[in-house]
């Protein structure tokens, strides 16, 4: 039998043998991973040039890429927001960032990308002004429409269209029309309309958008709206400056490609 003393020997011994032999925990070092920098957006536009050629119109053109601008749906004008686009401006003319219909320039759209702009009743009249579009072009016919499809959107409504025509350009189609836009009843002037191409490519990727202010030779002042289409309608390319037919002929030069 053991003694005390012996006991509380062996009972140290086996808690020494214990402490050696029991396992510890490893604390594994952990390397903190290098932040990951999110992948750079590339452009729909990379890899798609724009030209064209101005003829008469212009001495020199010049294609600038847009940078997109976000929609605000609780400002003016409805469906005010841009995709990354293409504008092509004529002899270094002076445009704001923003601008809509009338002003003397060429912008191209991706599609798909401006409708991803929108959303709701914004997004309906979005998918409205493209099928309009593609209607009119595949009947050659306005089927009646009291206003052309346009873009980009302008707070307005089109007064009147007249001289409506079906052009082509390199890879697509389109109408082209003089127009109006007012926010009332006003009477109409010489410099108030303006010569517009509405385009869409044959693989529906690109809206093109041509807008050229025209003067016509002997419009009256303070003319009637109903008067002025009548004006307008009854006078040749040739009375306007530009020139139709010449606006026309930069119509058909536009690549997009």
């Amino acid at each position: 039998m053991l003694s005390r003393k012996n006991w509380l020997t062996v009972y140290a011994g086996l808690a020494l043998t214990t402490a050696i032999c029991a396992p510890y925990a490893v604390q594994s070092k952990t390397e903190a991973k290098p932040a990951t920098k999110p992948a750079a957006k590339v452009s729909v536009l990379k890899n798609v040039t724009v030209t064209v050629t101005p003829g008469t119109i212009a001495k020199t053109v010049t294609v600038k890429t847009i940078p997109a601008v976000a929609n605000d749906p609780s400002g003016p004008p409805f469906m005010n927001g841009e995709p990354e686009h293409f504008r092509v401006t004529f002899d270094n003319d002076k445009i704001a960032d923003y601008s809509g219909l009338g002003d003397r320039q060429l912008l191209v759209y991706p599609v798909a990308e401006y409708g991803k702009l929108f959303k709701g009743k914004e997004k309906a009249q979005f998918d409205k002004t493209i099928l309009n579009l593609q209607t009119v072009i595949s009947k050659k016919d306005d089927g009646g429409l009291k206003e052309l499809p346009a873009l980009p959107a302008i707070e307005a409504y089109q007064v009147f269209h007249s001289h409506v025509k079906h052009l082509l350009f390199k890879q697509g189609k389109g109408i082209a029309y003089i127009t109006c836009y007012a926010q009332d009843d006003a009477t109409i002037n010489n410099g108030d309309f303006f010569y517009t191409y509405q385009g869409i490519s044959d693989d529906q990727k690109y809206y093109v958008s041509l807008c050229i202010p025209v003067k016509a030779k002997g419009f009256p002042k303070d003319c009637p709206s109903k008067k002025a289409k009548t004006i307008l309608n009854g006078l040749p390319s040739s009375s306007f400056t530009p020139d139709l037919d010449q606006i026309d002929a930069l119509v058909q030069s536009i690549s997009v490609k």
